[in-house]
């Protein structure tokens, strides 16, 4: 898989700086990817080349490809020709290097070696309005700065009225979080501020999920060149009790226990791509305890050539996963497991399944879609759903709708209109990939009439987890804007015959300085 770094003397070499933007998403990188490498670039060879061999999967195929394609160096030409000036590793670090057993670059600890220190500072506020809705509750906003360098990261906050901080602080082999930021596992909803998120959250961002006071001491140890991790840890929002964890290579796989309570959390992410049975990848993540269980578990296949697509999820929700902090309009109180799974043929020729039990409420669903015009401009496609519903009220309907949808690479227009016999539901979504790590997406639904049963309602294209929600609002409208360095989420939804909207504004900023 690995890009050897010899290339031939007749070759026109580069750097990775010297690659452009435009250049990477047309060899087909994703926003986000493209934004990494240009990131990635400015540091010293070796973060650089660590950061390359980190990659997995897609990702993987397409950096190696463009590697070769552009015919990568990383170093100039007398230090590839002249061995005594390749860096070797000090006394120090030779003893934690040499198990690594590729013979490219020596490294001089897990965390990289580069000269660059980095400030970041930055803000986010956020807007619930929602009538009757305390004022604390319906504000949120925060100020940080916080530095990195040499494995080492800092941060310090202001949220709301209350000041935190946050460190993960590298030694060799060891690591030490503390704070309200930093962890070295990969989940989303442990220990997390259940008043804060960060959209800003993407490799090598210093901005990961917002948590709750947590302490971790860990052992990092290489296996084949590969960095495991394990150590102990507290976090009194999670348990009481303190606990053991786990993360394999790339964080692909972690793990956290408290024997006290008999608590414990489970995070998977990972994806198998061949050339011959297609690309398939795989999320995860629960909550598991004595009172109660939560989490979801989405899969994404495609096919070789991504000719066949399937994407199947399940779920559990409830107020386990948030914290009881705002009424029941914008987090559950009754818990809800909800599966869903579709599969289509170039997205355009498919069927669809949903499942749903919330308390006494049954629903369920079925639906096929299939194109009467195809065009390199757009497709027109027919859907036929079934709705049902069973428990406090007895319910069934039919839904034909018809719909314009016109992808490319990762750009997608959809909009449409869902006829039933008492009503009917407008339904459209965008989402555009704007120039490098850029990507702008829109979400609506509308509906007419007097639907007896909920819609189901795609929050966005590219969600990685349960994007399928079962709605009885009359009008939802949800715009996201992200980008390396700023974000912006609003969303807004209305029932019928009801005089109290739900607005939420949520947006952040975060601003980088080199030295």
């Amino acid at each position: 898989m690995w890009i050897s770094l010899v290339q031939t003397l007749n070759a026109v070499e580069k750097t990775p700086d010297q690659v452009s933007v435009p250049q990477l998403l047309q060899a087909g990188f994703p926003p986000h990817l493209a934004a990494t490498w240009k990131t990635k670039a400015k540091l010293s060879p070796e973060k650089f080349l660590e950061w390359k061999r980190s990659l997995k999967g897609k990702e993987a195929n397409l950096v190696s490809r463009v590697w070769k394609e552009q015919e990568i160096n990383l170093f100039p030409s007398k230090q590839r020709f002249h061995g005594n000036d390749s860096p070797k590793p000090n006394s120090k670090s030779f003893k934690y290097a040499k198990d690594i057993k590729s013979k490219e670059i020596p490294t001089k600890s897990l965390e990289g070696s580069d000269t660059l220190y980095e400030i970041f500072l930055g803000m986010s506020y956020q807007n619930l309005d929602v009538r009757y809705l305390p004022r604390k509750e319906k504000n949120h906003s925060s100020l940080f700065i916080g530095g990195r360098g040499k494995g080492q990261i800092w941060i310090l906050e202001k949220r709301d009225e209350e000041f935190s901080y946050g460190t993960n602080l590298t030694y060799q082999q060891f690591r030490f979080t503390s704070g309200n930021r930093y962890k070295p596992i990969p989940h989303f909803y442990f220990a997390k501020d259940p008043n804060f998120y960060s959209q800003l959250e993407r490799t090598g961002s210093p901005l990961p999920q917002p948590i709750l006071q947590s302490h971790f001491f860990g052992y990092r140890f290489l296996k084949e060149g590969k960095e495991y991790e394990w150590g102990i840890y507290h976090a009194n929002s999670f348990s009481a009790y303190p606990g053991i964890y786990f993360a394999s290579p790339n964080k692909s796989y972690s793990a956290v226990w408290s024997a006290g309570e008999n608590k414990s959390s489970f995070y998977i992410n990972d994806s198998l791509n061949s050339k011959d049975w297609g690309n398939h990848r795989v999320q995860s993540e629960s909550i598991l305890n004595q009172k109660e269980s939560v989490g979801f578990f989405y899969l994404k296949s495609e096919s070789p050539e991504s000719k066949y697509f399937l994407d199947a999820t399940i779920y559990r929700d409830s107020p386990l996963l948030y914290g009881v902090v705002s009424p029941s309009e914008v987090r559950p109180e009754i818990p809800q497991i909800l599966g869903y799974t579709r599969g289509s043929l170039k997205h355009f020729l498919g069927f669809e399944y949903l499942n749903s039990l919330e308390g006494h409420r049954k629903e369920s669903g079925r639906s096929g879609f299939f194109p009467f015009f195809l065009s390199e401009w757009g497709n027109l496609l027919y859907r036929y759903r079934e709705y049902n519903e069973s428990g406090n009220y007895q319910w069934n309907e039919i839904g034909r709708a018809a719909f314009y949808e016109w992808r490319k690479e990762k750009a997608v227009v959809s909009f449409g209109f869902e006829v039933r016999e008492n009503g009917g539901q407008w339904e459209g979504k965008l989402a555009i990939p704007i120039d490098s790590g850029n990507l702008l997406e829109f979400s609506a639904i509308f509906r007419e009439g007097q639907p007896k049963t909920r819609a189901w309602f795609e929050n966005w294209t590219y969600a990685t987890d349960f994007n399928i929600n079962l709605t009885d609002r009359a009008e939802i409208i949800k715009l996201k804007w992200v980008s390396p360095f700023i974000s912006l989420n609003v969303s807004y939804s209305e029932k019928e015959n009801d005089p109290n909207p739900i607005l939420f504004i949520n947006f952040q900023l975060l601003q980088k300085i080199d030295f």
